[in-house]
């Protein structure tokens, strides 16, 4: 039998638990054996990942199924990088952009379905977060956000997120907003030199949900978008806000919106990836050249 392995995130929501025994029934009808992991700490689905690639025969394993929402995947995904092992998702958690922008459905069934197709290549970008404590390394699959949302993902008050879900983001960029005196980052674009005060380097073109931060960003290109934006005042702030819920940011003269290779950010600030906090560091990122495989519908295009 095809093995599949889930790596499921039971807090991801209320009724998880529920829609997880649903897609190991569907999994089990289709014909594949399933084995299931509960994640109980952040960091074990990357973990998990690892030893499932390391401790089988990847020609035995027909997909690691990540279950929960963006955090889960990026981390399942960072164990998968590079291996031959496909990842699917089924999309559980607070916002599932990735899913969003992969147009996966949130349906056990039509998830599971997806795996009698051929999985595609995307390439995640590769991030190094550099501080007085130490380098670490991370790839991430939708985007980078460094100075306000960041700030914004690292005051989410998690009881409130996991009552509330986007309510807790919402209240935590307003307290941010209320206190907000940033100072300017430098910020290398390739060999480009620019000064900004917050910037979201993008793999993948939707933000925030259905919101497109960078229009042009595609997976399966090993291309990074910079979205730099160069003012730092609270008026700023809400015109950019309002832009991007728009779509207009990208048209504004004191927005850099640009392809590129490599972006260095100096000095330390808050770094977010795919939703969830990093750190606080300098940043260098890089288009990423190892590949994911990954289960996607045939519209995806």
């Amino acid at each position: 039998m095809k093995k599949v392995f889930v790596i499921a995130n039971p807090a991801a929501r209320g009724s998880s638990r529920k829609a997880i025994e649903r897609a190991l029934g569907f999994l089990r009808a289709k014909g594949y054996s399933p084995e299931l992991f509960y994640t109980e700490m952040p960091g074990d689905g990357l973990r998990l990942s690892k030893e499932i690639v390391k401790n089988h025969n990847p020609e035995e394993i027909h997909a690691v199924l990540a279950a929960g929402g963006d955090g889960t995947f990026n981390e399942v995904a960072n164990g998968l990088i590079g291996s031959p092992v496909p990842m699917a998702i089924l999309p559980m958690g607070t916002t599932n952009v990735l899913a969003k922008e992969l147009r996966i459905p949130e349906y056990p069934e039509a998830v599971i379905s997806l795996l009698e197709g051929a999985p595609v290549s995307v390439f995640p970008a590769k991030i190094k977060l550099i501080s007085t404590s130490g380098e670490q390394e991370r790839y991430f699959l939708l985007m980078a956000g460094i100075g306000f949302d960041a700030e914004a993902v690292y005051g989410v008050d998690k009881k409130i997120k996991k009552l509330s879900g986007k309510l807790a983001y919402i209240m935590s960029g307003l307290k941010n907003f209320i206190k907000y005196d940033p100072l300017p980052m430098k910020i290398i674009l390739d060999e480009e030199e620019t000064e900004g005060y917050n910037a979201v380097i993008c793999k993948a073109a939707c933000y925030g949900g259905y919101f497109r931060m960078a229009p042009d960003a595609d997976l399966r290109e090993p291309f990074l978008y910079a979205v730099v934006f160069i003012r730092g005042k609270r008026l700023s702030i809400l015109k950019y806000v309002t832009g991007v819920l728009t779509a207009r940011h990208v048209r504004f003269h004191d927005v850099i919106y640009k392809r590129v290779s490599r972006i260095m950010v100096e000095p330390e600030r808050h770094v977010q990836i795919d939703g969830d906090y990093l750190g606080k560091g300098r940043v260098d990122i890089s288009s990423g050249y190892e590949r994911l495989k990954i289960f996607v519908p045939n519209n995806f295009s």
